[in-house]
């Protein structure tokens, strides 16, 4: 089953989560196609590298230039840690989301804007370090000065009265049941 918008909607994914459903499955598999045509292209050369030369004599080992399983092999070296940097880059980045995601929740931010606030936050400046965002009070104090519309009020305080209502109260309530029963009696009669 494909992963469109229209099966994303029938399982109850809210529309703007559903948007950034499919970005991030879109920017899976563009990477995914990268790779396959990258690792195509160096089949190819594999390919192209095993095929008989006519009255070619053995390389020799030791000779630089002259190996091409050497060269190769020391590209696909290259290859993969160029390749293991950027998964290495990519988790901090997500690992350093996440922690600032906790962070504007621990400031107040309204769960239904974290995501908002995630895009267009520059987290470039953020570093974490042994598992937790360096400088958090003060990166808190910012959230709360900087998205204080995104900070839902729960406490509500009524209006200071200057001038209570003046009205005298009335009568007081009768403190025993005779003191009661005898005015009640005494206004009908």
């Amino acid at each position: 089953m494909a992963l469109t918008r229209k099966f994303l909607k029938a399982m109850g994914v809210e529309d703007e989560k559903a948007e950034e459903i499919i970005s991030a499955h879109v920017e899976t598999v563009n990477s995914l196609k990268g790779e396959r045509d990258d690792l195509q292209e160096q089949l190819e050369a594999a390919k192209q590298a095993q095929k008989p030369k006519a009255k070619q004599a053995d390389p020799k080992p030791n000779e630089p230039g002259e190996n091409p399983y050497k060269e190769q092999l020391e590209a696909e070296k290259k290859a993969f840690e160029k390749y293991k940097a950027q998964v290495e880059a990519e988790k901090a980045e997500e690992q350093k989301r996440g922690l600032y995601r906790k962070l504007l929740a621990e400031a107040g931010i309204d769960s239904k804007r974290i995501d908002s606030v995630l895009k267009v936050s520059d987290l470039s400046k953020v570093t974490v370090k042994d598992g937790a965002i360096e400088g958090a009070e003060d990166l808190v104090n910012g959230i709360k000065s900087d998205w204080a519309d995104f900070i839902p009020v729960t406490e509500t305080k009524g209006a200071s009265v200057a001038k209570p209502p003046a009205g005298g109260g009335g009568k007081a309530a009768p403190k025993t049941l005779r003191d009661a029963l005898h005015e009640r009696y005494e206004q009908k009669g």
